[in-house]
């Protein structure tokens, strides 16, 4: 900066003083010490210690996720190398006694299932009753006028098809909407007594596994007059298009139709078919219809414990980092006090960093003794997201410090 012939100093060289001189400010302010984490956790006690049983949670589910997908794994490998298919199913091998089997074939319900008072008969496993009732139910309702909520909240009551009861005695307003104590019928699901596959009879738990539910439709009327029939609906109800409170109507729907084809494997026991307990402690009984060949259902097992392992999976690295959003300024404080960390980890994605590198870590950890390799890849690659987050903030960085030049 210097003066002009005639005393004037020039605009630009006024500019760049100010800016040397602020600098200059900058510099000699007092340096800042970052927190301790002691301070930092006086500070943010709270979220701190919610982050901590989040943490928990999340590692516990981890742990105990992939600790059942293993034992889930080996326990199909293990049934899939002992089972023994059976080719024919007319009589009960003694041979066979306590083995695993595998066989398919129709099944047969020797006794149906009815529901008198309905006019319905069917073969199956299971027959299931589903009840409703016209209930009053009560609605909540905030106001707000010009981005104001009022203090008082206002009430309002309709009429719908419910599965439960609902207590009236709760409403915030009680007069002239009262509803039923107890239904006059009850839900349930009946389930055959006797069910076999040639000579073979399903056991207890096998019959439980059949749940794939189809809607009973019949276009028989019943013979009491008081319950009316409309699109496979049962009803108890004086006027079917005006029901009144206290009504109700009724669903029927089965599961494992008499003479559809269905596979099996499970264990062997004086003729009946139970669960086959492997040596980790797993059950092994598999039921699905049509005729699948044992390899395929063993298949189709895995592809179910593979989706269902990703999706708690999924579940607690979400926990973990909700764990870690909780945390973010107790790790930041962490980060920031160790000059090793600070080239780690980019204090800006630190969030993310550590839920998924922890998630990895226990992940590849519990799958080092089922699968070495991908256990101790999945383990190496939990360090892959604080790489990637420090490149990319160095990246950024550069860009900043590129702008800033220019």
């Amino acid at each position: 900066m210097y003066r002009t012939n005639n005393g004037q100093i020039r605009r630009g060289d006024a500019d760049d003083l100010r800016q040397d001189r602020s600098a200059s400010v900058r510099q000699a302010g007092p340096i800042h010490t970052p927190m301790t984490v002691a301070e930092q956790f006086k500070e943010s006690w709270l979220t701190a210690i919610i982050g901590s049983i989040l943490f928990a949670a999340g590692m516990l589910l981890l742990f105990w996720n992939e600790g059942r997908a293993v034992r889930t794994a080996h326990s199909l490998d293990e049934a899939l190398h002992n089972v023994v298919p059976l080719m024919n199913t007319k009589h009960v091998l003694s041979e066979n006694e306590g083995r695993l089997v595998h066989f398919y074939g129709p099944l047969k319900i020797l006794e149906p299932l009815t529901e008198p008072d309905y006019g319905i008969v069917i073969a199956s496993v299971k027959l299931k009753r589903r009840v409703q009732m016209y209930q009053w139910i009560e609605i909540e309702e905030e106001r707000s006028f010009g981005g104001v909520t009022e203090d008082e909240k206002h009430y309002y009551y309709t009429m719908e098809w419910k599965d439960k009861l609902v207590d009236s005695d709760q409403f915030y307003i009680r007069t002239g909407h009262h509803n039923p104590k107890v239904m006059p019928v009850k839900s349930q699901v009946q389930i055959a007594n006797e069910i076999r596959i040639g000579a073979l009879t399903l056991g207890e738990e096998l019959k439980k596994k059949f749940n794939d539910f189809v809607e009973v439709t019949s276009d028989e009327r019943p013979e009491r007059k008081d319950i009316k029939l409309h699109s496979g609906l049962y009803y108890h109800s004086a006027d079917l298009w005006n029901p009144q409170i206290g009504d109700i109507r009724i669903q029927f729907s089965y599961a494992g139709k008499g003479g559809d084809v269905y596979s099996v494997v499970g264990m062997q026991v004086n003729g009946v078919i139970v669960p086959y307990m492997t040596t980790h402690g797993e059950e092994i009984l598999l039921q699905r219809k049509d005729r699948i060949p044992v390899d395929q259902m063993f298949h189709l097992e895995h592809v179910h414990n593979y989706w269902r392992t990703w999706a708690i999976r999924g579940l607690g690295w979400l926990v973990l980092f909700l764990a870690a959003t909780c945390l973010a300024n107790i790790i930041r404080t962490l980060v920031l006090n160790s000059t090793f960390l600070c080239g780690v980890i980019a204090i800006e994605s630190v969030n993310i960093s550590v839920s998924m590198s922890i998630s990895l870590l226990v992940i590849g950890f519990a799958w080092v003794w089922y699968r070495p390799i991908i256990g101790l890849c999945l383990a190496l690659a939990s360090i892959v997201p604080f790489v990637y987050s420090t490149i990319v903030s160095g990246h950024q960085g550069q860009q900043r410090d590129n702008y800033r030049r220019l």
